[in-house]
């Protein structure tokens, strides 16, 4: 596919305009990089294809490679072609950074050949990743998961479990939901804020959903079970290796919203809106929420006789408010 003229469709692409106009003027890479973290990543994709390939190449060394994965993760198109551009290496680099479906999604995208010389070049941890969602038939919700997730042992301290989840979120940033697990098996799942706001250990208990939904890894896929799922709106599905109980990775909600068929769109049209109105708001979100608890260690650290319960009520505070500022801008 050719580049798109610059004038084209740019009357209701307002962003898409001014990132393009930025890329193209700004030579400084470190200008170029702080002003870009005024846009959003999908915007940014979509400025892509009225960039030359030299601009493209500007554009990623200016952001890194974390940044340029995020912004693959939202192309629709030209995948291929973008690709082709890169290194072998450079390719690689940016898929490790990425959730292992959505690198999945774009290695399809690219030629045979290219596609097996790229994983080879990725480290051991995210091939696996990748390879073990590939190992999935099409219509299984394996296909369909992320191991982008988070799972604490049942049984330890507020305090543990809170450090074991700023441990795990350095890798992982789905956390709105955090996963029990019990001598390798699932257990329950625990909303974030609960684990945040429980005062005693004891009280934990009485947090954890042991009921929570679930589906199996080698399950088929249908439309009454997807229709199922989103009716509980939740952030997330964890998925089970139906011989062991071991939670092998998650649904998010994007992925159920992805799956409905045009038919069911009316009926469940409601749901949908929900969901995607979470879509970016959460992860953003868990952003804030990681860094306020990274921030309570240190006082921690500092300050020993200040009471580790009292200091994550702070950041579930901070974290509320915050959350409320999001909603209503996505009201708006």
């Amino acid at each position: 596919m050719e580049n798109k003229t610059v004038e084209e469709n740019f009357e209701e692409r307002n962003y898409t305009q001014e990132i393009f106009d930025i890329i193209r003027k700004t030579k400084n890479s470190r200008l170029l990089a702080q002003t870009l973290t005024n846009y959003h990543d999908n915007d940014i994709a979509d400025a892509l294809t009225y960039l030359s390939p030299e601009e493209r190449k500007h554009l990623y060394k200016a952001i890194g490679t974390e940044a340029t994965s995020r912004i693959f993760a939202y192309l629709d198109e030209d995948v291929d072609k973008y690709f082709a551009e890169l290194e072998d290496e450079k390719a690689a680099d940016i898929l490790e950074e990425m959730d292992a479906d959505d690198a999945i999604d774009i290695l399809e995208e690219l030629d045979q050949k290219k596609a097996r010389d790229i994983i080879d070049l990725i480290e051991t941890d995210s091939q696996k990743d990748i390879k073990l969602i590939q190992s999935y038939r099409d219509d299984q919700f394996g296909s369909l998961m992320t191991t982008n997730f988070i799972s604490i042992e049942y049984g330890l301290s507020i305090k543990k479990s809170i450090n074991q989840l700023i441990e795990k979120a350095e890798e992982n940033d789905n956390i709105e939901t955090i996963y029990m697990t019990r001598d390798g098996q699932f257990y329950g799942a625990l909303p974030l804020r609960d684990l945040l706001i429980t005062k005693k250990d004891k009280d934990l208990d009485d947090k954890i959903m042991t009921s929570f939904p679930f589906v199996y890894d080698t399950e088929e896929i249908t439309d009454e079970t997807i229709a199922a799922l989103a009716d509980y709106s939740e952030d997330s599905i964890p998925v089970l290796n139906r011989d062991t109980n071991e939670i092998v990775g998650i649904i998010t909600s994007d992925d159920i919203v992805e799956l409905f068929t045009e038919e069911e769109e009316e009926a469940v049209g409601e749901t949908k809106a929900v969901l995607k109105e979470r879509r970016f708001d959460v992860r953003q979100m868990a952003g804030f929420v990681l860094l306020l608890l990274v921030a309570v260690n240190r006082i921690l650290s500092i300050v020993p006789q200040f009471v580790y319960v009292e200091a994550a009520m702070i950041v579930t505070a901070v974290a509320l408010q915050l959350s409320s500022q999001f909603s209503s801008r996505s009201a708006g």
